[in-house]
């Protein structure tokens, strides 16, 4: 599939990957992704195809259409997926927009189905941020890259010594960012989707504002507070604000224990809301 690409643009550069726009003569626009070889890369993208495969038949999942995972000693890996069209939601949040409180609930109803898929094939995706969501012209949400997706059902990749495992500073709770292997679960992107939707709400991240770029600072402050609460259009008694709030605890044990006790809280809620 990758000789049939046409008229490839660079989307983005980052570390050992670079991510293209392409044309496949039959599947339309697709997402081309090139990774270089580096000390677990090859492992790492293997689990990015399983962890999207075990996700085949969830809606806003994009799937991979074809790779070269299998090959021996390739000169770089490469994965070719859906394209998906529309908005990534860090832009749409740094624009400025207000988010009505029915694509609140829209972003959250999708987010925790996907997060209860994931727990029942035993993977936590560990990078969900606004870089990693993007809003179709439809306004349904769709979660990308699974490529530090954890395989509760794999040994682990990341050392066990390191005092940080794999995290994005501010979206990552703290059991995840200090490598507590054993602790990590569901919950700890339960914590992400509560931060990414508070920030939805707000314009901005809690944890990173007011901090000077300091990751030190960040952490600290992460491991001392939990999201404020928020007023929000049509949730006149702070159910929706204290669920976010419920989610985004910096303490796991407060959080909802699975992604299936978060979604039925969030629809017992609902009726409380005045959707606009």
């Amino acid at each position: 599939m990758k000789d049939e690409l046409l008229n490839m643009s660079v989307l983005r550069r980052g570390g050992q990957k670079e991510v293209f726009l392409a044309k496949h003569p039959v599947e339309g626009n697709v997402v081309f992704k090139k990774i270089f070889p580096h000390s677990d890369s090859t492992e790492r993208t293997k689990r990015e195809v399983r962890a999207v495969s075990l996700m085949h038949d969830l809606e806003f999942v994009p799937n991979i259409l074809a790779h070269n995972c299998d090959e021996q000693d390739p000169e770089y890996l490469w994965l070719v997926e859906d394209y998906i069209d529309g908005q990534n939601l860090r832009d749409i949040i740094t624009s400025g927009r207000n988010f009505s409180t029915a694509e609140i609930v829209i972003f959250l109803e999708t987010m925790l189905q996907i997060a209860e898929v994931s727990e029942s094939r035993n993977l936590v995706h560990r990078d969900i941020k606004p870089e990693n969501i993007i809003m179709d012209p439809a306004g349904n949400f769709w979660l990308l890259d699974f490529g530090i997706a954890r395989h509760l059902d794999l040994e682990s990749i990341t050392d066990s010594n390191n005092h940080f495992g794999l995290f994005t500073v501010g979206y990552a709770s703290s059991e995840q960012f200090r490598n507590l292997k054993k602790m990590i679960d569901i919950r700890a992107d339960l914590f992400s989707i509560g931060i990414v939707c508070h920030e939805m709400i707000k314009g901005e991240n809690f944890y990173t504002t007011n901090v000077d770029n300091d990751i030190f600072k960040v952490i600290k402050k992460l491991e001392n507070s939990s999201l404020p609460p928020l007023r929000i259009n049509g949730d006149t008694q702070y159910l929706l604000s204290t669920f976010l709030s419920l989610l985004g605890d910096h303490r796991r044990n407060r959080r909802p224990k699975t992604a299936r006790e978060a979604r039925l809280i969030l629809e017992s809620l609902r009726n409380s809301l005045k959707l606009n």
